[in-house]
């Protein structure tokens, strides 16, 4: 009986220690995924069911990108993530007269995100007479990580 007893102990101890490392494991994979995951928002000024209007209207504006959603075609304008990058874009657009609707997507393409941050900055640091070559880049960037 005792002999039972003690490896019944010693198998449950086994079994929680292993059972302990994996989920640490785990736990620390669904950090990794979600630490790599941040909020990018799409300046997008319409919506369309076939790409050929989407073409049309994008054609509307000077630096633009159609994404495909689903079933639908995005026209987007800028794309931003800082808070300060945002308002500028948005004061920007305003100031064009062009109306849009800021659509909130999570990415987590470490390697566009690092980029759109560089641009961000000097978008921040620049003046209104550049935000359109900036926003270009950043808008071509994507594009070629959507490819």
């Amino acid at each position: 009986m005792k002999k039972i007893f003690i490896t019944i102990l010693i198998s449950l101890s086994i079994g929680s220690i292993f059972a302990f490392i994996m989920f640490k494991n785990v736990n620390k994979e669904v950090e990794l995924v979600l630490k790599d995951t941040q909020t990018v928002n799409f300046f997008q000024v319409g919506v369309f069911k076939n790409a050929e209007n989407a073409d049309t209207f994008m054609k509307n504006y000077n630096s633009s990108i159609i994404i495909k959603d689903k079933d639908y075609y995005r026209v987007i304008i800028g794309i931003t993530k800082s808070e300060e990058a945002t308002l500028k874009l948005k004061n920007y657009f305003t100031s064009l007269n062009i109306d849009y609707y800021v659509k909130q997507e999570n990415i987590n393409d470490n390697n566009f995100l690092l980029k759109l941050q560089e641009y961000e900055e000097l978008l921040i640091k620049s003046k209104e007479e550049t935000y359109n070559t900036i926003n270009q880049n950043i808008l071509k960037l994507y594009e070629g990580k959507q490819s």
